[in-house]
């Protein structure tokens, strides 16, 4: 298979053992994402893959070729990996066509294949400049003109945009993923910013901090159906209240949620996305009357903080529009099912079932 193949890799620093059985297959031409919280092994991955730290565990294959396993460890040098890494890494005394054309042999081929990559990136007005004259953007294009300029088999990126501000960011990546999908190369890109995941993967893993793969799949099932309390969380905001399961549902202070799967007696805890809370003020059916606590603008949508009347709990809620003139009327708050889900508490948090629940930090149960 053209790509990466990395099977059943283990390792530890220690006593403390960062990754765990790790699999994953990425063919050429996919960008898979590695999501997860900081230390949980993830760049250990990349250093593994590249060679730059030597095996324990497993193997990892690259275009049918085994890289690293029991008694295999090919150099970093010959693998035909590009790295690009979060702080970019270019050389100082070198000008941009000079940065780029590291590692390239052949002085007409590789002039030929540097302004190649530099237009790509659209950085061919900026060849003779040094990286101290570009910006922070620039210079990633860069990195990621010199990562792909020797034609890698196998494409690794850790935090390439982390060094960005928001806007030059959004930028950047589309960008990139364009000159990516063009080259045809497999990637894998390490990062803790699920928006980042979400835009950029064609499949996203998420690693827990005991160095497994919690969960594997295209981002819109990462979304809608986590099989984890961890990947559920992991896209922001949540909203949390506990309950107990009878007759395969959950009764909470905004209705009832279905729990398909888990047993009677069981208890739980019921999360629910932001997005998941609807707010109406034509009187729908089956609604909560609830208060508006405050309301904080973002730009494309608001965070509205709420509570049932009568002194119930608190939950926030997304509105995706000015929301100021609702507030003079009556508003009830209802569930939709989608972004809502069922995991059980102190268990099995991979029994997890679609479902519903309450706010980030703010803990209730459903009798409360």
């Amino acid at each position: 298979m053209k790509g990466l193949h990395v099977v059943g890799v283990s390792h530890a620093f220690g006593n403390n053992r960062v990754l765990d059985k790790i699999g994953m297959m990425i063919p050429a031409g996919d960008l898979v994402c590695l999501l997860g919280p900081s230390g949980c092994g993830k760049t250990t991955l990349l250093r593994l893959a590249t060679g730059l730290e030597k095996l324990q565990s497993g193997s990892i294959v690259v275009d049918d070729v085994i890289v690293a396993g029991e008694g295999t460890h090919v150099a970093p040098e010959h693998r035909r990996i590009g790295l690009m890494f979060q702080d970019y890494a270019l050389f100082p005394h070198l000008s941009v066509t000079e940065n780029v054309a590291f590692g390239l042999t052949g002085a007409a081929k590789a002039g030929e294949r540097v302004m190649e990559m530099l237009d790509q990136v659209g950085m061919t007005a900026h060849a003779a400049k040094y990286p101290h004259m570009l910006s922070g953007g620039q210079q990633q294009r860069v990195a990621l003109a010199r990562a792909l300029a020797p034609k890698p088999k196998l494409l690794l990126l850790d935090e390439p945009f982390s060094g960005l501000d928001t806007n030059m960011r959004g930028q950047i990546r589309e960008q990139t993923l364009g000159v990516l999908k063009r080259s045809g190369v497999a990637t894998l890109m390490v990062t803790h910013d699920p928006e980042e995941a979400m835009f950029m993967a064609d499949r996203i893993k998420i690693m827990g901090d005991n160095g497994r793969i919690l969960q594997a799949g295209r981002p819109h099932e990462i979304y809608y159906h986590p099989k984890h309390e961890l990947v559920a969380n992991m896209f922001g905001l949540m909203n949390r209240i506990e309950g107990v399961v009878e007759k395969g549902r959950v009764e909470t202070p905004l209705g009832a949620v279905r729990a398909a799967g888990l047993e009677d007696g069981l208890r739980v805890q019921v999360l629910i996305r932001p997005e998941g809370v609807v707010l109406e003020t034509n009187g729908g059916e089956g609604g909560t009357p609830v208060e508006v606590l405050s309301t904080h603008l973002l730009g494309h949508d608001n965070i509205v903080r709420a509570r049932i009347v009568g002194g119930g709990p608190e939950f926030y809620v997304r509105v995706h529009h000015a929301f100021e003139p609702e507030l003079r009327h009556r508003i009830e708050a209802r569930i939709d099912p989608e972004y809502a889900f069922v995991f059980p508490l102190g268990g099995d948090s991979h029994a997890g079932r679609p479902a519903w629940p309450d706010p980030p930090a703010l803990e209730t149960t459903a009798a409360e």
